[in-house]
């Protein structure tokens, strides 16, 4: 599973552009991730210059 560290995330929205099931979204200038659609593929963590996606095993 995937999360954003809220504490880290700027709010570029890289990640949200380059998620391939558009399972990341703005939400009142927060990014969350929709698990059920995420297809744990990790783009999320390599784009990000913060590293704020993070793995949870």
């Amino acid at each position: 599973m995937i999360y954003i560290d809220t504490t880290k995330c700027t709010g570029c929205c890289g990640c949200v552009d380059l998620c391939p099931a558009a399972a990341i979204e703005m939400n009142h200038d927060v990014v969350a991730i929709n698990q059920s659609v995420c297809m744990e593929c990790l783009i999320c963590t390599k784009v990000c210059p913060m590293r704020a996606p993070q793995i949870v095993a």
